[in-house]
């Protein structure tokens, strides 16, 4: 975002190098230098050290944070700094700025939500009423637990703040739209009640906010049912017994747990069995092998045993190495043929499309990628290595990665290869 700024500010002070240089130019006025000059609030500064970045280097995430944390930040000052004389006043942006985070989140979720294709899309403009948007959530029954849960916490926040503002209206103004004294129902406001509150409010709408970014995120693996996350499911099987024990009393005990803190029917506990069973790595959490595409768990240990040719369980070397020290160059020449060694062994075994899944478990252990898209990501790397023809830099780039092993070794676990994933560990 803020590079977006820089490279503004570089392009003005271009055009404004080439004008000045062009012979006859009129002497341009502080104005078309900068046409924010007189600006009270949006004029230059030279120091750049509080420079925020708005407008379309922002985004739905600061209005969001900044309200929340205004209204927290505010009654932090007013009782930290015993302002007893601003009380009655910053008390109205203070809850008037939680009131309008809580609406920010309820659309933020709706937003997400719509796209991902859980909450069904309405007509007409959007409004202020945070109740109906809270409502819309709530109705959609979306089915995660976390979005669920943070749902209900936010509820009593809702019914408060739309009891005293229906429509975003009494907050700002002392008379509401109908001439009528806002607020006209209270007389009080404790900040201290206030403050707790909003740490509460806080925690909820953070968790509520990154929760629902998640979860549109793992839609796209397709592992979910209606009634359960894709995260749900993660869960679920880790509560299950290994699936070699499910007809015993303690699969029974589980379930009934399951049922009761998923809010699950006989019916929908099924459909999660199902789908946890449909997929590499909740099965393998219940103890279930999967095979790879294309490389046996022989192969990947081989590779393995090559990639700690160069590197050493412990490698002691102090400080930088001195052109005068022979030694130490002596042991980086061998490690550079040692290198080269490995790294035709590798070629000589693993190559083609086996050199592509190698290079995709590297990065799904790496980077988290979600094992549902393990195929799709096996075949892009594929593409990727036949259009660059050039396998013994791929295998020279896996094999000089330190965290290879480790990457390796969560990839394996994750796609349910749990014996190679034992033995990798070994190594």
């Amino acid at each position: 975002m803020r590079s977006a700024y820089l490279s503004w500010l570089s392009d003005q002070t271009t055009q404004f190098s080439i004008v000045m240089t062009v012979p006859g130019a009129s002497k341009l006025t502080d104005r078309d230098l900068d046409p924010y000059a007189d600006d009270p609030f949006f004029k230059r500064h030279t120091d750049s050290t509080w420079n925020a970045c708005i407008g379309e280097q922002g985004n739905d995430d600061n209005y969001l944070d900044g309200y929340i944390d205004a209204a927290l930040q505010l009654s932090h000052i007013v009782i930290d700094h015993s302002l007893l004389a601003k009380r009655d006043t910053l008390v109205l942006p203070i809850l008037y700025n939680a009131r309008h985070a809580v609406e920010l989140v309820l659309k933020f979720a709706t937003s997400h939500l719509e796209r991902a294709g859980v909450v069904p899309r309405v007509s007409g403009r959007p409004t202020h009423n945070i109740r109906v948007y809270w409502e819309r959530l709530d109705s959609a029954a979306v089915g995660d637990e976390i979005i669920g849960k943070k749902l209900e916490v936010l509820k009593p926040f809702v019914d408060s703040l739309s009891r005293i503002d229906r429509d975003g209206q009494e907050l700002r103004y002392p008379l509401n739209q109908f001439s009528d004294p806002s607020l006209s129902a209270y007389s009080l406001a404790n900040l201290q009640v206030i403050r707790t509150s909003l740490i509460d409010l806080s925690s909820t709408i953070d968790i509520l906010k990154n929760r629902v970014v998640s979860f549109a995120e793992e839609r796209r693996t397709g592992l979910f049912t209606q009634r359960c996350s894709r995260r749900d499911l993660v869960t679920i099987a880790n509560l299950m017994p290994r699936r070699e024990f499910w007809r015993s009393a303690s699969f029974d005990q589980q379930k009934a747990l399951v049922k009761a803190r998923f809010k699950l029917s006989n019916r929908q506990f099924s459909l999660a069995l199902d789908a946890i069973q449909s997929a590499r790595e909740t099965k393998a959490i219940l103890g279930i092998e999967t095979d790879l595409l294309y490389l046996s768990d022989d192969e990947i240990l081989w590779t393995a045993d090559q990639w700690r040719r160069i590197h050493p369980k412990i490698r002691e070397r102090g400080g930088p190495v001195k052109v005068s020290d022979q030694t130490l160059l002596n042991e980086l020449e061998e490690e550079q043929k040692e290198m080269g060694s490995v790294s035709d062994a590798v070629q000589q075994k693993i190559s083609g499309a086996k050199l592509s899944e190698l290079e995709a478990m590297f990065y799904l252990g790496r980077d988290g990628v979600y094992p549902e898209h393990f195929d799709t990501f096996v075949e892009r790397k594929e593409k990727e290595h036949a259009a660059a023809r050039d396998p013994k830099s791929e295998i020279l780039h896996l094999m000089t990665k330190p965290n290879f092993l480790h990457s390796v070794t969560i990839a394996a676990t994750k796609l349910g290869r749990l014996s190679l994933a034992t033995q990798l560990s070994l190594k």
